[in-house]
């Protein structure tokens, strides 16, 4: 498991700021803008943000244009995350501008707009 989930007992993860930068609602859509390198901790407080805070708005951006690199299980957990979205009727965005996330697709039946600014979401 610890394998799996990149938590060995003696790898520490660098200290950094929170994953979770901003989380606000522009324009009708739900924007929450990540930062910083994430691993399990990170994409387990994204999804707590996300799961805390979405409701009303029906198109969901998760912005990781200032996400510097993004662990084998945190992509899966944001993909996971981008899925479960999707199936419940969300319209989900990824703001990407620099290719961070790659190959983003979600799988069974998800689906993810990938944009590279918020410009590009339409209203």
């Amino acid at each position: 498991m610890s394998e799996d989930m990149d938590l060995h007992l003696m790898e520490m993860p660098p200290v950094s700021q929170a994953v979770v930068r901003s989380n606000r609602v522009t324009g009708g859509i739900r924007v929450v803008e990540l930062q910083g390198d994430i691993r399990f901790a990170g994409a387990e407080r994204l999804i707590r943000e996300i799961v805390s805070t979405v409701a009303e708005e029906p198109s969901v951006a998760i912005d990781v244009s200032r996400v510097h690199s993004l662990n084998p299980v945190a992509y899966r957990m944001l993909m996971e995350v981008i899925r479960r979205l999707s199936l419940n009727g969300y319209t989900a965005y990824l703001i990407d501008p620099e290719d961070v996330v790659p190959n983003p697709d979600p799988g069974g039946g998800g689906h993810v707009t990938v944009v590279r600014n918020l410009n590009e979401i339409p209203v």
